[in-house]
């Protein structure tokens, strides 16, 4: 269920979710501001998480709406982000599909020109991706002193990340593949955290800040690095 409210004279598109538990507020790529809620949440709490952040959204939306979302062609000479550097995208014609990455170049190879250019170079950085999600992991069990049974990649409109208590499984938000890599590493040790405690508790922030001091620098990082990547 959905539904549309004003806050100081911007549309908030509210969409209520029986799954969730917390209250994540975004502004979409084409601009709409968007707060996801579990059913039954009092318009006075969306209203007073709007307002707290109106001047970040207003920002968000003015940049949006000057520059416009760009939608990548997977042409050569298009910009790409991969862990926070920037890579500029050359497409050759060979005997196989395959992509690499070569002096600050996404270099990508196609069969023939019909091929799907964003699927393969997405399989590609969803790899990369995976194996430094997996290697942080790794690192952090031990210090931690917890262990996972999986680890997956998928896109996810609300959260960086997710972790299933129970299966011990962890989701990483496939759009972390753009930003600096210490803001992987603090969604994964985020995620590993919830291992000890399972809720957004003080004593989960106590545990996080042990484990990953900088994690409210990097929290304002992801969000200045959001503005960045707006167009790009």
């Amino acid at each position: 269920m959905q539904r549309v409210l004003s806050v100081d004279g911007l549309v908030v598109i509210i969409k209520y979710r029986k799954s969730m538990k917390n209250i994540y507020l975004k502004v979409e790529k084409n601009a709409d501001v968007v707060v996801s809620a579990p059913p039954r949440t009092p318009n006075y709490i969306i209203k007073k998480l709007v307002q707290e952040n109106i001047d970040e959204i207003r920002e968000r939306r003015k940049n949006i709406l000057k520059n416009g979302h760009t939608v990548k062609y997977f042409v050569t000479g298009e910009k790409h982000f991969i862990f926070g550097r920037e890579f500029e995208l050359e497409v050759r014609l060979g005997i196989k599909n395959a992509v690499s990455l070569s002096n600050e170049k996404i270099v990508l190879v196609i069969k023939d020109k019909v091929q799907n250019r964003e699927q393969i170079v997405t399989s590609y950085l969803r790899k990369v991706l995976y194996d430094k999600a997996l290697e942080f992991i790794n690192k952090h069990e031990k210090i931690i002193g917890v262990h996972t049974e999986q680890l997956r990649i998928k896109k996810m409109k609300t959260r960086w990340g997710t972790c299933n208590i129970g299966a011990k499984r962890i989701w990483i938000n496939y759009e972390l593949v753009k930003y600096p890599i210490e803001c992987l590493e603090h969604i994964v040790v985020h995620e590993l955290t919830h291992l000890l405690e399972t809720n957004h508790t003080p004593r989960f922030y106590e545990l996080l800040g042990k484990y990953y001091p900088n994690f409210r620098g990097n929290d304002k990082l992801i969000k200045e690095f959001s503005k960045k990547l707006v167009g790009r």
